[in-house]
């Protein structure tokens, strides 16, 4: 690889590091990030990429059953509860702690308290989503100067 692909894998190195330690990121990224290898070289593209569609539409679902004058909670706890998973697995340290602030406030049959969570998991969403999409494109970069270049 050549010395400008070396120096992305260290800024990408670095990024990954300071997401870590702001709680953005959670050390589960390194397992992800250790399923990747010569066979499966856009993992950690794929995944994310997967997650943020998804993520999108929690997000709507949420925000829609919270729109309703009569909301039904045991539904909004449920999504909650599969968001905070899915955001789990994919290492988003604080979308997963703010989807737990939205559980429990779905719990207490708390509208106010659910809306102000959303509103913390829509932000911490969009903090994670836009280092997400950095991380994908710096993965895809470094993927693209390790093909082969034609002659």
């Amino acid at each position: 690889m050549a010395a400008k692909g070396k120096d992305l894998s260290q800024q990408l190195e670095e990024l990954i590091s300071s997401l870590q330690e702001q709680g953005i990121l959670t050390d589960h990224f390194d397992d992800l990030k250790g399923l990747q290898d010569e066979n499966n070289p856009r993992l950690v593209d794929e995944i994310f990429t997967i997650f943020l569609r998804v993520a999108e539409d929690y997000r709507a679902e949420l925000t829609r059953n919270l729109s309703e004058p009569d909301v039904n909670y045991s539904e909004v706890h449920k999504l909650a509860v599969w968001f905070k998973g899915s955001t789990t697995s994919n290492a988003c340290g604080r979308v997963a702690l703010a989807c737990q602030e939205l559980i429990d406030a779905s719990e207490a049959q708390n509208k106010e308290g659910c809306l102000v969570a959303l509103d913390n998991v829509n932000r911490e969403y969009l903090v994670a989503k836009e280092n997400l999409n950095r991380i994908v494109g710096m993965e895809r970069e470094i993927y693209n100067m390790r093909l082969p270049k034609a002659k």
